[in-house]
């Protein structure tokens, strides 16, 4: 086994090697802005519950997105968590481009935010706090509203480079 010192800056190629080996959720974070009814979207992986008292998630996205600056201005905004099936949807928020979810089934929740069809559940969200940690935009908003479906599905993860689900191991 090869153990690493760190005396100076880790190789991204290196971190990115040994962070494959994390199985992280996928979730799609989502908008529509208030003033042209555009929706805008795009995909996170590394969404996470912050806190209960106060209901916080977490999630960051890279500071060279063009996705958040349109999501963030909008003031509210939903988090969609994707099942295992929902990996085109994954793909179609993943692309370039702002019209993402013109392919993408959805419906606006009573907080005007788009909850996409055939995830298993939906938050909506608002900002609390942004800050810039490496090259990334640390994002804690609080929970407005949250829904559960009662869909009968595993999430969507993504591990090694690749999209799956979960399976429960005796």
């Amino acid at each position: 086994m090869t153990v690493t010192a760190v005396t100076g800056a880790i190789d991204p190629a290196t971190y990115r090697a040994v962070m494959r080996h994390l199985p992280t959720g996928v979730a799609a974070v989502c908008s529509i802005d208030n003033t042209t009814g555009t929706q805008h979207g795009m995909i996170v992986g590394t969404f996470a519950s912050l806190s209960m008292e106060p209901a916080l998630v977490t999630f960051s996205v890279m500071h060279s997105s063009t996705s958040w600056p349109r999501i963030s201005e909008a003031g509210t905004f939903s988090i969609s968590l994707l099942a295992e099936d929902q990996q085109q949807v994954c793909k179609a928020l993943s692309a370039k481009g702002q019209d993402k979810l013109s392919s993408v089934g959805w419906s606006e929740s009573g907080w005007g935010t788009p909850h996409l069809h055939g995830s298993l559940a939906w938050f909506d969200c608002r900002i609390e706090q942004q800050f810039t940690a490496g090259d990334h935009i640390v994002v804690i908003a609080s929970v407005l509203a949250m829904t559960p479906t009662e869909r009968a599905s595993t999430p969507l993860i993504f591990h090694g480079g690749s999209f799956g689900g979960f399976r429960e191991t005796a």
